[in-house]
């Protein structure tokens, strides 16, 4: 049961100070237990199934669409440091978490994004302590690129 493994495992990460993201699940209600708050839940469509993307958005609250990517990317282009919210709707599986990466070709900080998790406002999150150039840095538009994962 992957929600419930990810609920668990995610909470009890977080509280370790891992550095994975806490998270509104994309498909239900707010998930208040993992955030502290209901003013995060995301404005992506409720009940939408999987699609396999990493969705980019220029700006907070999913507007302004940057991109959607299916496989792991070196070099997000014209998205690169310019994503403030972003969805990982990838497939539940193997392979269905995120790291995200400060520098092109999966170099510098990095910070895990789980399976389902939509972040309507990146700006509140760093890259994880100790993982390389621009750790401890918002991840607001300051990701290069992404590599699929299991976390």
């Amino acid at each position: 049961m992957r929600v419930s493994r990810s609920l668990v495992v995610g909470t009890a990460l977080v509280a370790l100070g891992t550095g994975l993201l806490p998270a509104v699940t994309a498909h239900a209600a707010p998930d208040t237990s993992r955030t502290g708050s209901a003013s995060v839940a995301p404005t992506v469509p409720a009940g939408v199934q999987a699609d396999g993307n990493l969705h980019l958005y220029r700006d907070t609250n999913y507007n302004n669409y940057c991109a959607g990517y299916v496989g792991n990317s070196a070099n997000w282009g014209s998205c690169r440091n310019q994503v403030s919210s972003l969805w990982n709707n990838g497939y539940p599986g193997s392979l269905d978490d995120v790291w995200v990466y400060y520098g092109p070709n999966y170099t510098g900080a990095r910070r895990g994004v789980y399976n389902g998790v939509a972040i309507p406002d990146l700006a509140p999150y760093p890259f994880d302590a100790g993982t390389g150039t621009g750790a401890g840095q918002s991840i607001n538009d300051n990701i290069a690129s992404h590599k699929w994962t299991n976390l």
